[in-house]
């Protein structure tokens, strides 16, 4: 597909077409919005089923028509389309986030909360000090203690991560693995799930988010540890 192809149905004016070759360059974008709306409302940050994603897929590929020119590149516009992903669905989780505070410094931020200390429980597992070791783990206020993820989510998860297939084996484990996904900082997610769901690497997730690869690959890392108490 070139750009030349997708512009002459911006000149004339043929959404339809424009939106259907969109759609066939980024297949992995309809999965990361799924996937992302899904664990934002197992989360209970948004109602369930109120949002749509073939609605917000209908908004960005709206501004991605609206906006592309015969100069467009289509890498960038893979790139672009992710990131009006990212912002439609931040977008309805009503996120406030200062203009002046961008996202490298935000991932920058949420590398420190991620460095939380570890201790060992009898047994000799490592747990989250102070927080994971207590069945009674102490939530924000509103939380539901038996948080679970989606079971097509927590199978890509492990996946994804290369986790213990025993993650999965019982209800408690599964249960923890929720309590520690939902853990993780807001932004550090987003990069999470475009690794899960946007089935994007971490070159690709770098440029998306616009931050160095490093970072992407410090907080994949660390989200890894985290994920091995399960």
């Amino acid at each position: 597909m070139s750009p030349k192809e997708l512009h002459m149905y911006k000149q004339e004016n043929n959404f339809e077409q424009f939106y259907k070759k969109i759609a066939a360059l980024v297949p992995e974008l309809k999965n990361f919005m799924t996937g992302s709306l899904k664990a934002t409302e197992n989360q209970g940050l948004l109602d369930r089923g109120f949002y749509s994603t073939d609605e917000m897929l209908d908004e960005v590929y709206l501004e991605a028509f609206n906006a592309f020119s015969a100069e467009s590149d289509i890498i960038k516009l893979r790139r672009s389309l992710f990131k009006k992903a990212i912002q439609k669905i931040e977008g309805k989780k009503a996120e406030e986030v200062p203009d002046e505070v961008n996202t490298h410094a935000l991932l920058k931020a949420e590398l420190k909360s991620l460095d939380e200390e570890f201790t060992t429980d009898g047994d000799g597992d490592r747990i989250l000090y102070e927080e994971l070791d207590d069945i009674s783990y102490q939530q924000k206020p509103g939380w539901s203690k038996q948080i679970y993820l989606d079971e097509y989510f927590e199978k890509l998860l492990v996946g994804k991560l290369e986790l213990h297939e025993a993650s999965l084996l019982s209800d408690e484990k599964r249960r923890l693995l929720g309590i520690l996904y939902t853990t993780i900082p807001l932004r550090s997610k987003t990069v999470i799930e475009l690794l899960v769901f946007g089935n994007q690497d971490t070159h690709e997730i770098s440029e998306i988010l616009e931050v160095p690869k490093e970072i992407v690959d410090r907080i994949l890392f660390k989200v890894k540890e985290r994920f091995k108490l399960v």
